[in-house]
């Protein structure tokens, strides 16, 4: 297996957390172009377009079981976790993976102790982060923050906090607190503010509204009564950040769109401590 190969990053606004800080050593998987992977949810159904879109490149993936089977006993694949979400890697009948296409490069990092905390960037000499894949490199300035994935020989896998998400290889000198950087407390302590988690919520639910305009545009063009144009409205009140569908009598019809979003909810509140729930046709982030 190659070493880490580093490429280019961006920065800023949200946390994630993708996997658990105390979590035992063990195997990641890193694809290139994971939504080309043939993949299935914790439902074992295919994952929709906009489903694979919300897979990042170079997302790490926790490996669960290597060698596993779906629900039917008899379909092969690889049990992993996104985000702490249990997914279904198909595999082909020569026990690679089966693609829609070239996933391109793919790596397994074996026995790695996995993270999973903030860390800020004092001052200091900037430090160099590298995506894989690539070997372009940028250097990330003082108070930059980062959320330390797993640790691969002398290098840290990290994903910079935006809400798109971009992970690399970086040198984090020293362990601990040292000159140049920082641990954070962990998010569902240190008490994020109502305004970050919106931050980062708004995004995911405006690629939500994104989709059910495209829905509607394609169902309008057929015979018929017109439809009314549904769209999820965000509301922050009472501790608690509320998103809901209008209008309201058509939230039964679009169990699936909610599910997606919940997933995609999930990914940005990643590392806060916090979690999304459907209650009385809404979905419900309490802000413990």
């Amino acid at each position: 297996m190659c070493g880490p190969s580093m490429g280019i990053a961006g920065l800023l606004v949200g946390l994630c957390g993708a996997l658990s800080a105390g979590q035992p050593a063990r195997d990641v998987l890193i694809v290139e172009r994971p939504e080309r992977l043939v993949v299935f949810s914790k439902y074992q159904q295919r994952l929709t377009a906009e489903e694979y879109r919300r897979l990042p490149p170079f997302v790490p993936m926790v490996v669960v079981r290597e060698q596993d089977h779906l629900g039917d006993g008899f379909t092969p694949c690889e049990a992993v976790e996104i985000d702490r979400e249990p997914y279904f890697i198909l595999r082909n009948e020569g026990g690679g993976f089966s693609a829609r296409g070239a996933p391109g490069k793919t790596e397994v990092f074996r026995n790695v102790p996995l993270l999973g905390d903030t860390v800020v960037l004092l001052r200091g000499d900037a430090l160099r982060l590298r995506l894989p894949g690539g070997k372009e490199e940028i250097l990330l300035q003082a108070g930059t923050r980062v959320v330390r994935l797993f640790e691969y020989e002398s290098a840290t896998y990290v994903r910079l906090p935006s809400a798109a998400g971009r992970f690399g290889w970086l040198s984090l000198p020293g362990s601990g607190r040292s000159a140049q950087w920082r641990e954070l407390e962990s998010a569902s302590t240190a008490g994020i503010s109502s305004g970050d988690i919106l931050l980062r919520v708004q995004p995911v639910v405006d690629g939500a509204n994104r989709s059910l305009r495209r829905i509607y545009a394609a169902l309008s063009t057929e015979p018929g009564e017109l439809r009314p144009l549904p769209s999820f409205r965000i509301s922050l009140s009472r501790g608690e950040i509320r998103c809901f569908l209008e209008p309201t009598s058509l939230s039964g019809s679009f169990t699936g769109s909610m599910r997606g979003l919940i997933a995609g909810l999930e990914r940005v509140l990643g590392g806060t401590g916090l979690h999304a729930e459907i209650s009385e046709g809404a979905i419900l982030i309490p802000l413990r």
